[in-house]
């Protein structure tokens, strides 16, 4: 969702059913200021329910990036201490490893677990109808896909805001793309010529040049124009010479937490139950 001026007035005015969550947040009217909380108390509430139900004693987590997670590792660390329990956290990026840090919690390195991680957690920009997710908004997006396919399932928590029918509805800044500093121009070509749309250079909003993630790499931000057939050109992307990864993590979410701006929490499951490599 693009960031808002602070004295504007946002409408909100949605009703649809995207798999088993119904959208009824119907001809509101926030300040940017309630805006931001309500998403804020939606994240967090999501963020406590989606702890709650699958902490346990002893498990190796790992953590996702982003602000959500801030409320994520904050209910982790609370029933940590409410139920003298221990667990292991391996993080998907800097901020991650700085959030486990401050919170007083184990860190553990993912080459040195000897076993599948019992569950990773993490945020998402887009989620659609199928449970498929745009990710990598923030910058982080292929330590958090080894991360998440090292773990025995992935749970994602966000608002209702990122909930959408299909990609591209809720998220308008594209699919990132991880890709090897020399090959940027190349794979933005390739992908311009083979899908369409327009490939762009993420650039930095702090210094001049592009971003460089946590793994020395640039980002490109795709701008789709059509729907596309996710998994497959999830596949035809990996297949071009200096792309490392993308923002497309199809087939992995085993339950999303919805908050929502009325108060209350909606669990999603993937079509069938069943989410792809879990």
């Amino acid at each position: 969702v693009a960031p808002f001026l602070s004295k504007s007035k946002v409408q909100i005015s949605v009703a649809f059913t995207t798999g088993q969550f119904k959208m009824t947040t119907t001809n509101s009217s926030y300040t940017n200021g309630e805006l931001a909380s309500r998403k804020d108390s939606a994240r967090r509430l999501a963020a406590n329910m989606a702890v709650d139900e699958n902490l346990q004693n002893c498990q190796t987590i790992g953590i996702g990036s982003g602000r959500t997670m801030v409320f994520v590792v904050e209910r982790i660390a609370e029933l940590l201490k409410q139920k003298s329990w221990s667990v292991k956290c391996v993080p998907t990026s800097y901020q991650a490893k700085q959030l486990i840090r401050e919170h007083g919690m184990p860190l553990a390195e993912l080459e040195y677990c000897t076993a599948p991680l019992d569950w990773a957690v993490d945020g998402a920009d887009e989620v659609d109808a199928n449970l498929a997710l745009i990710k990598g908004g923030g910058g982080c997006l292929l330590q958090e896909k080894i991360v998440d396919t090292a773990a025995n399932s992935l749970v994602i928590v966000c608002d209702e805001a990122k909930i959408s029918r299909q990609f591209g509805e809720r998220w308008r800044a594209g699919v990132p793309i991880e890709v090897v500093p020399m090959a940027w121009a190349l794979v933005k070509r390739q992908i311009e010529t083979r899908f369409g749309g327009r490939a762009v250079l993420r650039e930095s909003a702090g210094k001049m040049g592009p971003v460089v993630t946590d793994n020395g790499n640039f980002l490109i931000d795709w701008q789709f124009d059509a729907q596309q057939k996710w998994e497959q050109v999830d596949r035809e992307l990996h297949m071009m010479p200096g792309l490392v990864e993308t923002g497309l993590f199809i087939g992995k979410a085993s339950a999303v937490y919805v908050g929502k701006f009325d108060g209350g929490v909606e669990k999603l499951l993937p079509p069938d139950g069943d989410a792809a490599g879990k």
